[in-house]
C-alpha cells in the first residue's frame, strides 16, 4: 500500500474519531444542560415555595396585628361610650331635678341643684371633648345638640334662681314661672325622645364595632 494510501485511512480513522468525540462530547454536554435544568428547576421550585410561605407568614402576621389593633380600638372605643353615657345620664339627672316643680324634703335649694347641673353638664363635656376622636362626626354633632339642649331650659330658669321672688316685679315673677314650667315640661317630653335616640346610635356603633 502506498503510503498516501495509509495517510488516508489514518486521516479516515482520526475524522471518525473526531466525530465519535464529538458525538459523546453533545450527549454528555445534553445530558448535564438537562441534569443542570432540573436541578434548577428543583431550586427554583423550592425558592418559590418558601417564597411563598414567608409571604403567607408576613401577611398573617400582618392580619393578625391588624386584628388586635383593632380589638383594642373598639374595646377603648366601648369604654369611652360607656364612660361618656355614665356622664350624660348624671348631667341629665342633674338638669332635671332642678327643673322639676316638685321638691322633696331635705333637697338641697335650687341654686345648689342649678350649681350642680351646670358642673354636670361641664364635666360631660370636658370628657366628650377629649374623647371625640373615637367617635364619628355624626354621633359628635348629637351629643352636642343634646347637651345645647338640656342647657338651654335649664340656664333659662336659672337665671332666675338667686333672686327672692318678694323683690321681683309682677312680670319678671311671671317670666319665671313660665321659664320653670316650660323647662319642666321640656324635661318630661322632649328630652327623653332624644335621649333614647342617642342611646340607639350608641347601641349601634357598639354593636357594628
Amino acid at each position: 500500500m502506498q503510503s498516501w494510501e495509509t495517510a488516508l485511512i489514518d486521516l479516515g480513522g482520526h475524522t471518525t474519531l473526531l466525530v465519535v468525540l464529538g458525538w459523546l462530547c453533545r450527549s454528555l454536554g445534553s445530558q448535564i444542560l438537562a441534569k443542570d435544568l432540573e436541578q434548577f428547576r428543583t431550586q427554583l421550585s423550592a425558592a418559590s415555595n418558601s417564597a411563598a410561605e414567608q409571604l403567607k407568614h408576613e401577611l398573617h402576621i400582618v392580619a393578625t396585628e391588624h386584628q388586635v389593633r383593632y380589638a383594642k380600638l373598639h374595646e377603648r372605643r366601648a369604654e369611652v361610650i360607656a364612660e361618656l353615657y355614665g356622664l350624660l345620664v348624671e348631667a341629665h339627672w342633674a338638669s332635671q331635678t332642678f327643673v322639676s316643680v316638685f321638691d322633696l324634703a331635705g333637697e338641697p335649694p335650687k341654686d345648689e341643684k342649678y350649681a350642680a347641673a351646670m358642673n354636670k353638664a361641664a364635666e360631660f363635656y370636658r370628657f366628650f371633648d377629649k374623647n371625640r376622636i373615637y367617635l364619628p362626626p355624626e354621633l359628635c354633632q348629637t351629643l352636642e345638640d343634646f347637651v345645647r339642649k338640656i342647657r338651654k331650659p335649664v340656664i333659662g330658669f336659672g337665671v332666675y334662681v338667686d333672686k327672692n321672688d318678694e323683690h321681683l316685679p309682677d312680670f319678671a315673677r311671671r317670666d319665671k314661672l313660665e321659664a320653670w314650667i316650660k323647662a319642666s315640661e321640656y324635661f318630661d317630653k322632649e328630652i327623653p325622645i332624644a335621649r333614647t335616640a342617642l342611646e340607639s346610635e350608641l347601641r349601634t356603633i357598639l354593636g357594628g364595632g
